[in-house]
């Protein structure tokens, strides 16, 4: 990993608080990346056990672990 790639996790899950859950757009503005690569930054921590998504395929949306 590299400390970009570091620092925008740290970005995000700062700015996320716990038991509220985010569209990926919301999390788009916050982070200043597009939203392709918000989108797999957002992948990448729920497959790390940070984030849990709501499994849905339209309107997928993420919290804190």
């Amino acid at each position: 990993m590299t400390v970009k790639t570091k620092d925008q996790y740290d970005v995000i899950l700062s700015f996320m608080e716990n038991d509220v859950w985010y569209k990926a757009s919301e999390l788009v503005e916050v982070s200043g990346v597009k939203e392709i690569r918000a989108k797999a930054l957002l992948r990448a921590l729920v497959e790390d056990g940070m984030l849990v998504d709501n499994g849905a395929i339209k309107g997928r949306k993420y919290k804190k672990c």
